[in-house]
This record gives structure tokens, C-alpha cells and sequence, in this order.
């Protein structure tokens, strides 16, 4: 059974380039909300825009997660957090939510 990394009440905390720790949004209504209008793409499709474009993509994947609790953060400041060394870790982490994402998209599909 995969556990949902995001699906409690606190997010997933991450540490980024300049040592702070962030927290990442739970999934929640609003935050898949928050990534269909960020992507402009309903959930479903969101793996197909990870395929295309992967650097961009994760940049915004990781703003639209951080966002919520970090408002004050730019996609230009997310994007200089995240060293070259760090992004397989990210990556994985992200792709965890990418794949809870879509499951939940299938079940609302349903």
C-alpha cells in the first residue's frame, strides 16, 4: 500500500540550499485546485507535462507546493534553492506526489 506523503494534516518538510527548513502543502482540495490552474491542465494529465518539460515543471510542481506556507517565495526563489546535487532527492520526493496526484485524479475520474 503507498502512503500518501501529503495526505496529513502537516506537510512534508524539506530543507532546501539555504538551510531553512520548508513545508510542503498537504494535498487537499485547494492544493490540487492550486496545481490544475498552475499547469493549466486538469490532474490526470499533470505526468504528461512532467514527461515534456521536467525542469520547469518541477520548479513549478515544488512553487505551487511551497506557496501555501511560504507566500512570500517567487518561482525564481524556489528554482535558486534547489542545487544540482539535491534535485534526485526532490525529484523523488515529487514524484511521490505526482503519483498520489494521479491516483487521486483516477478516483475522481470514477
Amino acid at each position: 500500500m503507498t502512503v500518501n506523503i501529503l495526505s496529513e494534516a502537516k506537510g512534508k518538510e524539506i530543507i532546501l540550499a539555504d538551510g531553512k527548513i520548508y513545508t510542503l502543502s498537504p494535498l487537499n482540495l485547494n492544493s490540487l485546485a492550486n496545481l490544475e490552474e498552475a499547469f493549466e491542465s486538469s490532474l490526470d494529465k499533470l505526468m504528461d507535462k512532467f514527461g515534456e518539460r521536467q525542469a520547469s515543471t518541477f520548479r513549478l510542481l515544488l512553487f505551487v507546493l511551497l506557496k501555501e506556507n511560504h507566500p512570500d517565495l517567487t518561482l525564481q526563489d524556489v528554482g535558486k534553492l534547489v542545487p544540482m546535487d539535491r534535485l534526485v532527492e526532490l525529484s523523488n520526493v515529487l514524484g511521490e506526489i505526482l503519483a498520489v496526484t494521479e491516483k487521486t485524479a483516477e478516483t475522481v475520474k470514477a
